[in-house]
C-alpha cells in the first residue's frame, strides 16, 4: 500500500483513463478538480480484474434499468467497429448503453434508423473527443530584424480623417461603441509616433494593430455609411493593405509581454480581427490573454472608482466589458465549465456610472454576458452529472435564466423600433444578428436543463422551438447578407461574427429531432442553412469546416427522412414552396411573443418571422408525428448526451468518411 501511495502521483488516475483525457497526474489532478470529483488511482492489476468482471457480467446478467435518462432500455445490437478505438467517456458510454436498450423497446423502428442511429453516435462521440494537436494554434513568426518589416500604417491625412470623424456625431453611436476601447486621443498619440518612429519597435508594433485595427474598421464603416461613387475599390484596398499588416503584426506579438493597456489594447483589436478573418483558435488565444492582462492590471477596481467620462476613464471601461464579453461568449462555445474572468466583476460593470455611455446595441450585449457565465458554470452537464447533489438547484437556476432573457427579450424589441443610432452598420442583419444571439443562448440553456435534470420529460417543445428559431433567423441573417452587404469581403466577415460566434446547439437539437421523427420540415430547414453557406465557402476556410460539419450531419439522416413528402406550394394554403422560395418553416416558441425582423426584404424573399408564424402556425408538428402528442412520440432525439462545441469544427472526418 504504501508503495502503490508513492506511486500514485506519477500515475494516470481513473477518471481521466476512462474519458481518454490528458492527466497531469498530479494528486488530485486537475480535470478531477475542476469537474468537483474524486480523484482515485486503481492498480492496473485490480483495474484488469474489475472489468473483465464488468464484461462478465454484461454477458450473462439480464440488463436492468438505471436511473438516468439515457439507461433506461438495453439492447444486444453491438455498435459499428469504428466505435471501438474511439475514446468513451463515461456519458458516452451511457450513451451507447441508451440507444442499444431504445432498440429493444422502439420496436417499429426501420434497420436503417438504427444504422443511423450508430453512425450519429459515433460521430459525435469523435467530434467530443477530439484533442487539439499541441503545437500551437498560432502559426511561428519567421525571424525578421525589425518587427515592423513590412507593416504600413495610417498617413497623417488618414489619421486626421479617421480622428475626427470619431469625435463628431457623424456616425451613430452604434459603431461608435466598436472604437471606444481605443480612445480618438490614443489613435493620435499612436499614429504619430508610428510616423515618427520615436517608440522602440516592440512598442511600435503594439500601435501599430491598433491604429491599422482602426483605420480597416473606419473605412469599412465610411463605405457603409456615405456615398463614394468611384472610389470603392480604392478605398477596400487601402483597407485590404492595413489588414494584412495587422496579421503580420499579430503573429509577432509577445503573449508574454509585461502587462499593460497598450499590451491589452492590442490584444483586444487582435482578437476582433482574428474573429472577424475566421480564426478562432488565435481569437481564444487573443482572448485568454488579454483576460490574465485584465487582471493583472486590476482593472474591476479602476472601473469601480471611474466617475467622469473621459477618454480616459472610456477607454479602461470599454476594454473591461469587451474581455467579459468575448470571455463569456467564448467559453460557453468551447464547453469549458469555468469562465477566465469572475461573474462578481460584472457587477462594477453594470453599476458604474460609463455604464450609461453605451449604445442600446452593445449594452444588450452585455445583458448576455452574465448569463452566458452562470450557464458556463452553474448548468455545464458534465459537472452535474459527476455531481448529482447539484440536480435539484437546476430549476432555480434555469427560472433566474429565464427572467433575464425576458428582460433582454424587451430590449431588443425596443431596438427595432425607428432609429437614426444604425449609422455606419447594416441594421437588418444586425439586428438579425443579435435575434440570433437570443435564440441560440436561450436553446442552449433549455438543452442543458435537459441533459442535467434526467426526469425531466424527453421531448421539449421549448427545446425544439427555440432551436427552430435560431436556425429560422440564421436563415433570414443569410438572406438579408446577400441583399444588403454590398462588399462579400465585408458579407465573410459579418458571417464569421454570427455563425462562428454562436453555439451549434440549435443545429445540433433540430437533427437529433429529424433522427428521432423523420421530420421533413425540419430537414428542410437544416438543409437551407447549409446550402446558405455556399457562396461563402469557397472565401473561408471556417465556413467551408462549418458547412462540411452540417453537411456530415445532414447526410446521416438524409436516407431516414421520408423521400415522398410532397413539396407544398405558397397558393393561398399557409405553406411555402420551398424549391423556390427557400424558407424554412417554423412556429414561435410557447409563450414567447415575437421579434420581428426589421429591414425591408423583397417579397419572392420574405423570410421574416412574421412569414413563418402567417406560413405554417403549427408547423413544429411534423408529418410523421401529426395526431400525438408531444410526450407520445419517439424520445431518442434527446439521447446525444453531449453539447456541441466549437472545436468540432477541427475534428478529423476522414475517420467517417465510409459512413458520412
Amino acid at each position: 500500500m504504501a508503495s502503490y501511495q508513492n506511486l500514485s502521483s506519477n500515475t494516470v488516475c481513473d477518471t481521466c483513463r476512462r474519458r481518454k483525457v490528458k492527466c497531469d497526474r498530479n494528486d488530485p489532478c486537475g480535470n478531477c478538480q475542476d469537474s468537483n470529483i474524486k480523484c482515485i488511482r486503481t492498480p492496473s492489476s485490480l483495474r484488469r480484474v474489475r472489468d473483465n468482471l464488468k464484461r462478465h457480467r454484461s454477458v450473462e446478467s439480464e440488463p436492468t434499468p438505471r436511473t438516468t435518462r439515457q439507461n433506461r432500455y438495453e439492447s444486444t445490437h453491438s455498435p459499428p467497429e469504428y466505435t471501438a478505438s474511439l475514446p468513451h467517456s463515461p456519458s458516452m458510454i451511457e450513451a451507447h448503453e441508451f440507444i442499444r436498450r431504445e432498440m429493444i423497446v422502439a420496436r417499429n423502428m426501420t434497420p436503417d434508423k438504427l444504422a443511423v442511429l450508430n453512425s450519429a453516435m459515433a460521430f459525435v462521440n469523435h467530434l467530443s473527443h477530439f484533442t487539439r494537436p499541441s503545437t500551437g494554434s498560432r502559426p511561428l513568426a519567421s525571424r525578421v530584424v525589425d518587427s515592423m518589416e513590412e507593416i504600413i500604417f495610417p498617413s497623417t491625412e488618414l489619421l486626421y480623417w479617421m480622428i475626427r470623424e470619431l469625435r463628431s456625431n457623424n456616425m451613430g453611436p452604434h459603431v461608435l461603441d466598436y472604437f471606444k476601447h481605443v480612445s480618438p486621443s490614443s489613435l493620435k498619440k499612436m499614429g504619430l509616433s508610428l510616423i515618427n518612429k520615436d517608440q522602440d519597435a516592440e512598442t511600435l508594433l503594439l500601435y501599430s494593430i491598433c491604429v491599422n485595427s482602426a483605420a480597416f474598421k473606419f473605412i469599412n464603416t465610411i463605405l457603409s455609411v456615405d456615398e463614394v461613387e468611384g472610389m470603392e475599390e480604392s478605398l477596400r484596398d487601402c483597407a485590404t493593405r492595413h489588414l494584412e499588416s495587422i496579421k503580420l503584426a499579430m503573429n509577432r506579438i509577445h503573449l508574454l509581454a509585461a502587462p499593460s493597456m497598450l499590451y491589452l489594447q492590442a490584444l483586444l483589436c487582435s482578437s476582433f480581427i482574428a474573429q472577424g478573418i475566421g480564426d478562432s483558435a488565435s481569437c481564444w488565444t487573443f482572448i485568454s490573454a488579454a483576460c490574465k492582462t485584465c487582471e493583472d492590471l486590476n482593472l474591476e477596481t479602476k472601473v469601480s472608482i471611474c466617475q467622469d467620462e473621459t477618454e480616459n476613464s472610456l477607454e479602461l471601461y470599454y476594454c473591461f466589458i469587451w474581455c467579459h464579453i468575448l470571455d463569456k461568449s467564448y467559453s460557453m462555445m468551447l464547453g469549458r465549465s469555468r469562465c477566465l474572468l469572475g461573474n462578481n466583476g460584472l457587477d462594477s460593470a453594470f453599476s458604474s456610472p460609463l455604464n450609461h455611455s453605451m449604445s442600446s446595441l452593445l449594452s444588450t450585449y452585455l445583458q448576455f454576458a452574465p448569463i452566458q457565465s452562470i450557464f458556463v458554470s452553474e448548468l455545464h452537464p458534465e459537472r452535474i452529472l459527476n455531481n448529482t447533489s447539484l440536480i435539484p438547484h437546476v430549476e432555480e437556476v434555469v427560472t433566474d435564466l429565464h427572467k433575464r432573457l425576458q428582460r433582454i427579450h424587451a430590449r431588443i424589441t425596443e431596438l427595432n423600433e425607428p432609429s437614426d443610432s444604425w449609422d455606419g452598420l447594416y441594421m437588418t442583419s444586425e439586428l438579425s444578428t443579435i435575434q440570433f444571439s437570443y435564440h441560440s443562448l436561450r436553446t442552449s440553456i433549455l438543452r442543458s436543463t435537459q441533459i442535467c435534470t434526467p426526469g425531466k420529460p424527453y421531448i421539449d417543445k421549448d427545446c425544439l422551438d427555440s432551436a427552430r428559431m435560431a436556425m429560422s433567423t440564421l436563415r433570414s441573417i443569410q438572406v438579408e447578407a446577400f441583399v444588403g452587404i454590398p462588399d462579400i469581403r465585408a458579407h465573410v466577415s459579418f458571417m464569421h461574427w454570427t455563425v462562428l460566434y454562436h453555439p451549434l446547439t440549435p443545429f445540433f437539437v433540430l437533427f437529433c429531432h429529424v433522427v428521432s421523427t423523420e421530420s421533413y420540415h425540419d430537414f428542410q430547414m437544416l438543409k437551407l442553412v447549409a446550402s446558405g453557406l455556399d457562396e461563402l465557402a469557397g472565401r473561408s476556410s471556417s465556413i467551408s469546416k462549418l458547412q462540411r460539419l452540417f453537411n456530415a450531419f445532414l447526410d446521416l439522416c438524409t436516407d431516414v427522412v421520408a423521400s415522398s413528402q410532397p413539396i407544398v406550394s405558397s397558393s393561398g394554403t399557409g405553406t411555402l414552396e420551398l424549391n423556390s422560395v427557400e424558407v424554412p418553416l417554423v412556429s414561435l416558441p410557447a409563450n414567447e411573443p415575437e421579434i420581428p425582423l426589421a429591414g425591408n426584404i423583397p417579397p419572392a424573399q420574405d423570410t421574416s418571422i412574421d412569414s413563418f408564424s402567417r406560413a405554417l402556425p403549427e408547423a413544429s408538428v411534423d408529418h410523421a408525428v401529426e395526431g400525438a402528442s408531444l410526450e407520445d412520440t419517439d424520445p431518442m432525439w434527446g439521447l446525444f448526451d453531449a453539447q456541441p462545441t466549437l472545436e468540432w469544427l477541427d475534428a478529423d472526418f476522414s475517420l467517417f468518411d465510409s459512413i458520412l
